[in-house]
């Protein structure tokens, strides 16, 4: 029989015992605690007796609690050192001090000196103890062992635009989104918790320079070239990248134009730190607006918080792009008091991955590929062990399983910090308001033909209100999206219920696009980055390799000539591209797919989007 690690503890140290146990067996040692090997009605002593016998070696976790009452510690103690005396084996009693107790505390339980391991209090102290107690224990450290570092967030300086009366405007059939704009500057802190005034400037007004035809090729540029990259979509893609420059500098223009931002932006850009852009509207009409002015207000907001602000262009670069790189967030005001938790050690992630496979209709639902966001996810962090980041899946994928996790979570004094969500979002135009898709509850156990469940983002937010999740992270197309009023969406929805932050879609995009976005992003959040930064680390990977796979069925298209913005005769392009597709796809066709997208293009709310 494998000779176990016998670990002897009070059972106010559960918790962290249980980590110790996991990280052990994890790395094949097999322990034994007596919480765990025991049923109701065993003979304590005895049993305890014989596993200490039989064991490897004899574990002591000291803390207060056991020197406050060490009464059946010290027995099993006694015990053991009697087992070391006996035994010729390389048997050893290896004590371990927890925070608050110290070397000399030994005296109380030894009566000559030994060597024991100190566990440090704080975040790292648990993983520094580790490369001392596989020593102890005579095995070697494991080869992908990584200690817990304390990583110091830089503070960042924020340049933040704030919007007010939003209204549409139309001239010469143009249709535009005008705003008052304000443009403040927020000092980063010093490092002793000081900064310097804020600066503001006088309000200005400001007119979108990119309206619904813009964005409508941006739309087609992320969700639909994939489906088609070569003849005349090449052409209409290439221009569409030629002119994302040319927009954002528009954009910059605009936003950062007024003769009196020019001084809050100076002092901004002469900051050589962290540096974020902040889009804030207020979406809401005064007291007493009618309702069809109130409609246009939000109308407008909305068009303003879906300008792709991440393409920002100073005219000799991206803002995103450098070392320097400027993070970007959407914001909207905060009108009513909530709580949101502050994250601690070990981090818990709840991460969902629905895959209804039916609507109520009996039609298919699209499969996406678990793998695509939950494995970076899990990759990023399972170096890092639980005393950092301990990651659930929820099982069923249901909207009251989420519930009720959460609910078990916040009972237990051990809430969750980030909720992932792996699978389809819509934006359901009927009740204007975005939803995501769950599996029905009545088939949590089924393994097929799983019912979809719709959960609107008014049901979701207000479920989730008073848990005070810091971080939710929505991998689901269109969870950033809405048309009329700027807080329908998933997103808005949360924020406004006390989420802390969201990060969501806008677009549909390519699977492997929100893999390698997920991947860089909670790769820089395990590393201890703010959650802005680790969104730039995404987008920076997303620009700097246009690779996106291969795409099956794609065939030569050089004899259709470039599009010449006439209706008709792009009609006619697209039914020879169609024709020359299914004719292709017959010999098994294959091209490759790069495509740029800039700062990620993560637009609307910011973050990956996955075709779905």
């Amino acid at each position: 029989m494998t000779q176990h690690i016998f670990i002897s503890h009070s059972t106010k140290d559960d918790s962290i015992v249980k980590k110790l146990r996991e990280i052990l067996e994890a790395h094949h040692l097999q322990t034994w605690v007596d919480s765990r090997q025991l049923s109701a009605g065993q003979q304590l002593a005895p049993e305890i007796e014989k596993a200490i016998d039989e064991a490897r070696h004899f574990m002591v976790i000291i803390s207060p609690a056991v020197i406050n009452k060490p009464r059946w510690v010290r027995r099993e103690l006694h015990h053991a050192l009697q087992v070391e005396e006996a035994r010729h084996d390389g048997y050893k009693v290896i004590p371990v001090l927890l925070p608050g107790v110290e070397f000399a505390t030994l005296e109380l339980f030894f009566n000559e000196e030994i060597t024991a391991i100190q566990m440090k209090g704080g975040p790292t102290g648990f993983s520094e103890a580790m490369p001392q107690l596989f020593a102890a224990l005579g095995e070697q450290l494991p080869e992908d062992w990584q200690s817990a570092k304390m990583v110091m967030v830089e503070p960042v300086a924020e340049l933040l635009l704030e919007l007010t009366d939003p209204h549409i405007v139309e001239k010469d059939g143009v249709r535009r989104a005008v705003a008052t704009a304000e443009l403040t500057y927020n000092p980063a802190d010093d490092g002793d918790g000081l900064k310097s005034r804020a600066i503001s400037s006088r309000r200005y007004k400001v007119t979108a320079p990119l309206g619904p035809v813009e964005l409508s090729e941006i739309r087609w540029y992320i969700e639909k070239y994939y489906q088609w990259p070569t003849g005349v979509f090449k052409g209409i893609a290439e221009k569409t990248e030629a002119n994302l420059p040319v927009w954002g500098k528009a954009l910059y223009d605009a936003a950062l134009g007024g003769e009196s931002a020019q001084e809050p932006l100076a002092e901004w850009q002469r900051q050589s730190g962290s540096r974020r852009f902040s889009i804030q509207v207020d979406a809401e009409p005064p007291e007493g607006t009618d309702d069809e002015e109130a409609a246009l207000l939000r109308e407008a907001a909305s068009d303003w918080l879906s300008l792709p602000w991440e393409i920002m262009h100073d005219g000799t670069g991206y803002l995103a792009q450098g070392a320097n790189g400027v993070r970007v967030r959407r914001r909207l005001p905060n009108r009513k008091r909530t709580i949101t938790l502050d994250a601690k050690l070990p981090i818990r992630v709840l991460l969902l991955s629905p895959r209804p496979e039916i609507d109520k209709g009996g039609n298919p639902v699209g499969y996406l590929d678990h793998r695509a966001s939950a494995l970076p996810l899990v990759q990023a962090v399972e170096n890092l062990g639980q005393a950092l980041v301990v990651v659930d899946i929820l099982h069923p994928p249901t909207f009251p399983a989420l519930k009720n996790a959460l609910k078990r979570a916040k009972e237990a004094n051990d809430p969750y910090e980030i909720v992932h969500f792996d699978g389809h979002g819509v934006y359901d135009r009927r009740e204007g308001l975005g939803a995501l898709c769950f599996e029905s509850p009545r088939d949590g156990q089924k393994l097929g033909k799983r019912l979809l469940a719709l959960v609107h983002a008014t049901d979701l937010a207000a479920e989730l209100r008073a848990y005070g999740v810091p971080l939710i992270y929505l991998d689901a197309c269109q969870t950033a999206q809405a048309t009329d009023d700027p807080k329908a969406s998933v997103a808005a929805k949360l924020l406004e219920e006390g989420v802390g932050s969201v990060v969501a879609m806008s677009h549909t995009v390519l699977v492997e696009t929100a893999h390698r976005f997920v991947e860089s992003f909670y790769t820089g959040l395990a590393q201890g980055q703010r959650v802005g930064d680790a969104m730039l680390a995404g987008q920076a990977e997303l620009y700097g390799d246009t690779y996106r796979g291969k795409m099956m069925g794609a065939g030569d298209l050089r004899r259709i000539k470039a599009a010449t913005g006439n209706e008709t005769a792009a009609h006619k392009a697209w039914l020879q591209a169609r024709d020359a597709y299914l004719a292709y796809r017959q010999q098994g066709g294959v091209c490759t797919i790069r495509r740029r997208e800039i700062g990620g293009a993560c637009f609307g709310s910011a973050g990956a989007r996955k075709s779905g």
